[in-house]
């Protein structure tokens, strides 16, 4: 016997075999082939959750000590725990830095690990103006919070204001929730084909200084063994994952890098009110508790900096901060410590890679600036 549909219900029929065709992209094995091996940064947003349970599994097998809180982008991924307790004894340190982690990311992470009630030594928060940029929310709203969270965050009726930082807000702006929403359930919205990354995932690599010379792995086997590598990292690391370029980049190519930075984030751009009300969101959270919280100012390359103080930007910047956190050290029993190495007459090892990030030969130096011994 056939089954006749009415000719009005095609269109939904259709609309439904396309939506489930497209979960098929969802797959492991077709992201592996179809997306862009060269693309790692979602995976260090998506492998957090990996290691919040080697945290909380950790912290069951020696309840004796207790967790230190990292929160930032790549700048702050580079501090381990065992770099860590020589300033904080018998804490172990969980990195939950991200490639341009914004503050929205970094509250999500904060309010889960204050709902497990473990003992926090301290938390590092580390802010600037290109993680309160409006771009900054791109890698972390590819489903990087869960959905309950961000639908508790909407806010639906957001005023537009000149000043981000006199903006009423209540979270992320409709633009941003329907993204997140978007690439939850479209997998070609996330994964978008592109025929050249197919091919260069099934092509070997080249060796990085020899051009034409083949290291014998495809990109996708290189992937593959970046991501196991970041899954021992939360283990051995528990996150971090320590810079191991010593050298110092030429003055050239730390000018043109800043400028680049300076143009694709913050050129005539002004700040992003969902992460200002994020950041404020986390203060809130820590005011009262008595754990040591560390606002850090990340070290920048002086050519960045200097683009950065662009119409008083910076400035503002490090003003509005200051005074947030100035509010929230009046309630009892709360401590704040804004640190900003870049101002610090110790800050000695100005060596960077690029624009952003310091060499890793470098942080000896910083370290006892960012955890001062008025914090132990």
């Amino acid at each position: 016997m056939k089954i006749k549909f009415p000719i009005v219900l095609y269109p939904f029929l259709l609309v439904l075999v396309l939506f489930l065709f497209d979960k098929i992209f969802f797959l492991p094995i077709i992201v592996e082939n179809t997306y862009s091996w060269k693309k790692i940064e979602r995976k260090f947003y998506e492998l957090k959750e990996d290691l919040f349970e080697v945290m909380l599994d950790v912290s069951k097998k020696d309840p004796s000590k207790q967790i230190g809180l990292i929160l930032g982008s790549s700048r702050s991924g580079e501090f381990d725990s065992e770099m860590v307790e020589e300033f904080f004894p018998n804490t172990n340190s969980f990195n939950f830095a991200a490639p341009f982690g914004p503050p929205s990311f970094q509250a999500y992470w904060l309010e889960r690990v204050l709902k497990t009630k473990l003992p926090i030594r301290y938390v590092l928060i580390e802010v600037d103006p290109l993680l309160f940029s409006k771009s900054s929310i791109d890698y972390s709203l590819n489903g990087s919070y869960d959905n309950l969270y961000v639908l508790n965050h909407i806010d639906f009726f957001r005023n537009k204001t000149v000043d981000p930082w006199s903006t009423k807000t209540t979270g992320f702006s409709v633009d941003e929730a329907e993204v997140y929403f978007l690439k939850k359930l479209f997998a070609l919205y996330k994964y978008p084909l592109d025929p050249s990354a197919i091919k260069a995932n099934n092509k070997e690599i080249e060796i990085g200084f020899f051009p034409g010379l083949s290291s014998g792995i495809t990109g996708k086997e290189h992937k593959r063994g970046y991501i196991d590598k970041i899954k021992l990292v939360n283990r051995v690391k528990f996150g971090a994952l320590p810079n191991e370029i010593k050298f110092a980049n030429m003055d050239l190519f730390l000018e043109r890098d800043a400028e680049a930075m300076y143009n694709q984030y913050l050129r005539g751009s002004s700040l992003s009110p969902t992460q200002i009300f994020f950041f404020n969101k986390m203060l809130h959270l820590l005011e009262g508790t008595g754990i040591p919280v560390i606002v850090y100012f990340p070290a920048v390359s002086e050519p960045l900096r200097r683009k950065m103080q662009t119409d008083g930007l910076l400035e503002r910047f490090n003003l509005e901060i200051r005074n947030q956190v100035s509010l929230v050290s009046k309630v009892p029993n709360s401590k704040f410590y804004v640190i900003d190495p870049n101002v610090d007459p110790n800050w000695k090892c100005k060596d960077f890679v690029d624009s952003l990030h310091l060499s890793g030969a470098c942080f000896p130096n910083l370290l006892p600036i960012l955890f001062p011994k008025y914090l132990r």
